[in-house]
């Protein structure tokens, strides 16, 4: 899966936006790309950032794309194959269902 990202460089902050959600700072394209992925997708999923060009006058174009292969440890879902109810990642290798199992 993948997210389109427009930056936008305005008075020393880059804005980073991808549909209605949006991330700044003063960092840098890169880094605003950065922030908004970790509020799209939280902490712990692991992405790819990649600058894809120039978008029009003072914007340039980004792409977010999903590490799909990211799987649990415990239980082995991933991205495409999430667990009844849902689950997100707590840890790079563990999702939120199954904290609570290694826990005990």
């Amino acid at each position: 899966m993948d997210i389109n990202v427009s930056v936008r460089y305005r008075y020393g902050t880059y804005t980073a936006r991808a549909g209605k959600q949006r991330a700044s700072c003063t960092g840098g394209e890169r880094q605003a790309v950065h922030n908004l992925s970790i509020k799209i997708l939280g902490e712990h999923q692991r992405r790819e950032i990649s600058r894809l060009g120039n978008g029009s006058v003072g914007e340039s174009e980004w792409k977010i794309r999903i590490d799909t292969s990211q799987t649990c440890k415990v239980c082995g879902c991933t991205w495409d194959n999430a667990c009844d109810g849902g689950c997100h990642w707590v840890e790079p290798d563990l999702c939120s269902r199954c904290q609570t199992k290694e826990a005990a």
